[in-house]
């Protein structure tokens, strides 16, 4: 893969001109991690203004994960703001209002859900079981609920605001796999192995390795008929061996994911991570893709000189701007 994004051309203009062409700054290249002021850029093609316009109007801020912390920052990469200062916090994700933030705080070797509003403060324990065994937790489409994985490593969800109420295990009807051809009267729980995201259309994709026949499997569990569909299947010498990871979803439910194919029988055990998703051109080590809210860009990680950075991107994968040192992104839709 190794592709390699050609650098945009700069365009000199001089100071005095600006001012007597009365130019707008409306797209630029990012302001520095931690800079206060918002970046001044050149006008917009006119093709280009009516996304310029949704994303001004939908995408909001972006938190990452930087030193075991949660940090938030601009969608330029501006104003960057940490949030969390106690134990190790991982994998934030946003409400669907953009209102509060959901992560997986660890402390005294103890995984918890945690909640907190978006700007840091009113920060609560959602469980208290200190046995998640899920990369943090993911939001049902209306907010009222946040789904993870228990000690048993199956499917489960719980109330978002307290008090939060005990936590209810999902079950399903397993369909579209070599294993799922039994008692369809029966249901089971949903295997979870570290990675799940529930999408807006209601769908919960997890990453499952208690399947049958295959080595793993990746599943989408539709909550409104609790079927567990298979997606893809790794392993068995007839599918090859494929390891999926950072599981999300664009705004219109478009899938998305990071994968490590490794080939026919596992023998690339050095093959590199990309991301998979409609319409992006992904270079090797891009992992955890964030659409935004208006679905102009993705921000993702990747390795610079052995330090991970945030990056955005387009949505085609062009255009790739790096924002600030640390990994994990999500993106805030902007509150009304």
């Amino acid at each position: 893969m190794n592709h390699r994004t050609p650098k945009p051309r700069r365009v000199l203009t001089t100071l005095a001109a600006a001012f007597a062409a009365g130019l707008s700054a409306l797209s630029a290249a990012p302001t520095p991690a931690g800079a206060a002021s918002s970046p001044a850029v050149a006008a917009a093609p006119a093709h280009a203004r009516p996304v310029a316009a949704r994303a001004r109007a939908l995408d909001g801020r972006i938190a990452f994960v930087r030193d075991g912390q949660v940090w938030s920052m601009s969608r330029w990469g501006g104003d960057v703001r940490k949030l969390t200062s106690s134990g190790t916090n991982s994998h934030p994700q946003w409400s669907p209002d953009g209102r509060r933030i959901a992560y997986l705080h660890e402390a005294d070797g103890r995984r918890d859900i945690w909640v907190m509003a978006s700007g840091g403060s009113r920060k609560r324990a959602v469980t208290t079981t200190g046995d998640v065994t899920s990369d943090g937790a993911t939001w049902a489409p209306g907010g009222e609920r946040l789904a993870y994985a228990d000690s048993l490593g199956q499917l489960v969800t719980i109330g978002s605001r307290a008090p939060y109420g005990p936590p209810e295990h999902a079950l399903s009807y397993r369909t579209g796999g070599f294993c799922d051809e039994g008692d369809t009267g029966s249901r089971d729980p949903v295997p979870v192995t570290r990675y799940l995201s529930w999408s807006p259309d209601g769908r919960i994709a997890v990453v499952n390795r208690s399947d049958c026949y295959f080595d793993d499997r990746l599943d989408h569990y539709y909550v409104a008929t609790q079927e567990l569909r298979q997606y893809d299947a790794s392993g068995a010498d007839c599918c090859g061996y494929r390891e999926w990871s950072d599981l999300f979803w664009g705004p219109d439910s478009q899938f998305g994911y990071t994968l490590k194919d490794t080939g026919q029988y596992g023998e690339d055990v050095d093959a590199p991570l990309h991301i998979v998703y409609p319409g992006f051109r992904s270079l090797d080590g891009d992992t955890g893709g964030a659409p935004s809210p208006s679905g102009a860009f993705l921000a993702l990680s990747t390795t610079r000189d052995g330090t991970p950075v945030v990056v955005r991107a387009r949505a085609d994968g062009y255009g790739r701007n790096v924002l600030a040192v640390g990994s994990q992104p999500d993106w805030q839709v902007l509150p009304r």
